[in-house]
């Protein structure tokens, strides 16, 4: 081998080294992501099911997460509920809906 095929092969195992820690280093990125929202899954359902108060997040495990988590949380929680109260019959629908307007709105039901 030629000194400069030598270094040639060199610049070559460089580059496949450093294309190979790019792609540890997305994997492990990607690894993470995916993690957290499995995480933030979990914890939508256990709270969804009604988990006692020593199984769901508390006020300061929640301070501790960053306000992306949370946004994602709200928005998961939120799509769970919208799913749970279209399964629901209209009648049922209905009276839930005059009960939320009820609190949001009192004046405006209290007179009906």
């Amino acid at each position: 081998m030629t000194k400069n095929e030598w270094e040639q092969d060199l610049e070559q195992r460089e580059l496949e080294k450093k294309a190979h820690n790019r792609g540890y280093r997305a994997g492990v990125k990607t690894e993470g992501e995916a993690s957290k929202r499995v995480e933030l899954l979990e914890n939508v359902l256990l709270e969804f099911v009604g988990y006692d108060d020593k199984c769901l997040q508390t006020k300061p495990g929640l301070l501790k997460r960053k306000r992306a988590d949370l946004v994602d949380q709200i928005i998961y929680q939120r799509q769970l509920m919208r799913e749970l109260y279209n399964h629901l019959d209209d009648d049922v629908r209905l009276k839930l809906r005059t009960k939320v307007e009820s609190h949001i709105w009192p004046v405006t039901h209290s007179e009906d």
